[in-house]
């Protein structure tokens, strides 16, 4: 038996598991085998961090930028690059590895629930909020998991309420240095249950004063912590400063989910087993479920595109929020009703998953064409024949991509993946085994420089490979800020 059929024969995974789960797992499955395939995390920040920890200068190069959410920046990436350090891979098996690790995140997670939860409620609901934000690599994803472990642990009525308070002062510690939106959902959480307690559907009181409590220090700590290991790199700063608000604003959260339907239908089925076991009187009926269901699987299979991972990020935690609150009035009825919802988001992400490995299988073929030769080749450059994006038919590559220009590849993929220029240098040297470097000149107001030049010039000194120093050169010339 593999160590992997060892693991889901387990009796921590395999009680009372069901469909819901399996359809869960199933798509988790399918993003990591694909998204692996393709080398999903490198068409955006992720080939930044990944980058980082292949020249093994990862704090000074890049981490360091990210220094106020550092516990998910190495539960994530640090995996990958403590291999690399140990056991010398090449660039091949470091991407392989690095992708593994990263989507092994949320499934070891998911274990950690499953093996604390007294009610299968908080490893689907883990699973299913992690499926939208998985190609993009927030922060989130660490930091949902460590908050639902936190709620499951303060609901097990068997826990005491010294044992609660040591949780709550634990996972406040590790959360300061995840995410700041986990404290503004702590906060959601805090009025959700207190409005369902005022409408005679108690949600256990014990997790409502955690939540509470967790929100100040959380969001104490965010405002200290955010001064005292802020980013030293404008362009970064910039980039952060420019999405801070995106997670306080409300019509940009809902403008989000006008662009992306399928993230409205997989947020309305999250919700909607908790509108009946929660007895509400606006319960969602499982008919509309179903129909949501079909309408978002359709959705997911004709809009999915590069930014829809990076906006589910700015409402994902107050949906969860929100879902955990109304399946915890019922915490033994939420399971059954789940059922179907659970089953039909797992099918919209599937759909979802299928639809963005496809465009990231054109991207790869149009950089293999576009790389001609070994070295350093100008995307810019007409001679290249790299597509120019083109800002006609936003609205068809938005809502139907599949139809929104005779050449895919040229009317929709580049469009779309053209958004995150930087990554394309990063993403062509390792699919080129290091051998090209296909590239965007930075010349755009907005792009930002993701590492600075002095740490570039120092790893440069210590590389004795030539294809790395190739690469370094040219990051020491055109991609650092001095």
């Amino acid at each position: 038996m593999t160590a992997g059929a060892a693991l889901l024969n387990s009796p921590v995974v395999k009680a009372r598991f069901d469909r819901s789960d399996a359809a869960l797992l199933a798509a988790l499955a399918l993003a990591a085998m694909l998204g692996t395939w393709t080398s999903v995390l490198m068409v955006n920040d992720g080939a930044v961090f990944l980058t980082a920890g292949w020249f093994g200068n990862s704090w000074d190069l890049y981490f360091s930028q990210n220094s106020d959410r550092w516990l998910a920046t190495y539960v994530t990436y640090g995996p990958a690059w403590a291999a690399r350090q140990v056991f010398g891979l090449s660039s091949m098996a470091y991407m392989v590895l690095a992708h593994l690790f990263y989507f092994a995140v949320p499934f070891v997670l998911w274990l950690i629930l499953r093996w604390i939860e007294t009610e299968r409620l908080f490893s689907r609901l883990y699973l299913a909020i992690a499926l939208p934000l998985l190609y993009f690599p927030t922060e989130l994803i660490c930091g949902l998991g460590l908050w639902l472990i936190w709620l499951a642990m303060l609901c097990d009525a068997s826990r005491s309420n010294r044992q609660a308070v040591m949780a709550t002062i634990v996972f406040a510690i590790l959360l300061a240095f995840v995410h700041p939106s986990i404290g503004l959902m702590s906060i959601v959480y805090v009025v959700a249950g207190m409005a369902l307690t005022a409408a005679g559907r108690p949600v256990p009181r014990r997790s409502l004063v955690g939540a509470a409590a967790l929100a100040v220090v959380l969001l104490a700590s965010y405002f200290t912590v955010a001064q005292w290991l802020k980013a030293t790199n404008p362009t970064v700063a910039a980039a952060l400063g420019a999405n801070r608000y995106a997670y306080i604003d409300p019509a940009w959260m809902v403008a989000t989910m006008v662009l992306f339907p399928s993230l409205l239908a997989q947020w309305l089925l999250l919700l909607a087993p908790g509108t009946r076991s929660a007895r509400l009187r606006w319960s969602i009926h499982p008919l509309v479920v179903t129909i949501v269901g079909g309408l978002g699987v359709v959705s997911a299979a004709l809009g999915t595109g590069l930014l829809t991972s990076v906006y589910a990020r700015h409402t994902a935690p107050y949906v969860l929020a929100l879902a955990a609150a109304l399946a915890l009035v019922s915490p033994p009825v939420w399971p059954a009703l789940a059922r179907r919802a659970l089953v039909a988001y797992a099918a919209i992400a599937a759909a979802a998953i299928l639809s963005y490995n496809a465009d990231l299988f054109y991207f790869g073929r149009l950089v293999d064409r576009t790389m001609t030769k070994p070295g350093l080749i100008d995307a810019d450059d007409p001679a290249t024949g790299w597509p120019h994006a083109t800002a006609e038919g936003g609205g068809r590559r938005t809502y139907l991509k599949w139809m929104a220009g005779a050449n895919y590849t040229r009317d929709v993929v580049v469009p779309i993946y053209d958004w995150h220029r930087l990554a394309l240098a990063f993403y062509s040297y390792f699919r080129s085994d290091r051998r090209t470097v296909l590239y965007h000149r930075l010349d755009r107001q907005g792009d930002w420089l993701p590492y600075p030049c002095p740490a570039v010039v120092h790893t440069l000194a210590e590389t004795r490979d030539p294809q790395d120093r190739m690469f370094l050169a040219f990051l020491g010339k055109n991609y650092c800020v001095p």
